[in-house]
């Protein structure tokens, strides 16, 4: 019983953790700390583990101004949904650059089950997950929170559903 209100008393911190990262990313926030995507994206995979799954990195430098806090919770979240909605043995491949001399990118690619492609865009609304809602221990709020704090940044998102499965999530700042 004890091991039971221990895991739901969790789940609820986890639950307010994440609505409050939504919420102070909806407030004005002075975005103005000089930083390397590729550090962040190095200390977001640092001590992780992947439970089976293997995790490639090409960090090459990417620099952005804003806030380092929001920013390494944008990189855990996609981590942690590459990692979650994968399959056994699966794979994630995380990558930074400059693309067009300007922006910088995120880019994590994972392999997972096949995503239909009318659902990609669904997966960044609020609760929305792509199989039932009790199979995880997630919220379903991971991708919005990454929306959201690419937005208050300046950037954006953008997801491809990979043809063998998994997903394409490029953030562009």
């Amino acid at each position: 019983m004890s091991v039971e209100v221990r895991r739901a008393v969790e789940h609820a911190e986890r639950l307010i953790e994440a609505l409050l990262v939504l919420a102070r990313t909806d407030q004005a926030r002075a975005l103005t700390d000089p930083l390397d995507l590729a550090v962040v994206a190095e200390d977001a995979l640092e001590g992780r583990t992947t439970d089976g799954i293997t995790t490639t990195a090409a960090l090459n430098e990417a620099p952005v101004t804003g806030d380092r806090v929001l920013l390494e919770r944008l990189v855990t979240n996609l981590l942690d949904n590459a990692e979650r909605y994968n399959l056994a043995g699966g794979a994630v491949a995380v990558s930074t650059m400059v693309d067009n001399g300007a922006t910088s990118v995120l880019r994590v690619v994972n392999t997972g089950p096949k995503v239909p492609a009318d659902m990609v865009e669904r997966l960044f609304q609020p609760f929305t997950r792509l199989n039932d809602r009790v199979r995880h221990d997630g919220f379903g709020l991971g991708l919005t929170l990454v929306s959201s704090i690419a937005a208050v940044h300046g950037g954006t998102v953008a997801a491809t559903a990979q043809p063998t499965g998994g997903l394409d999530i490029r953030v562009y700042l």
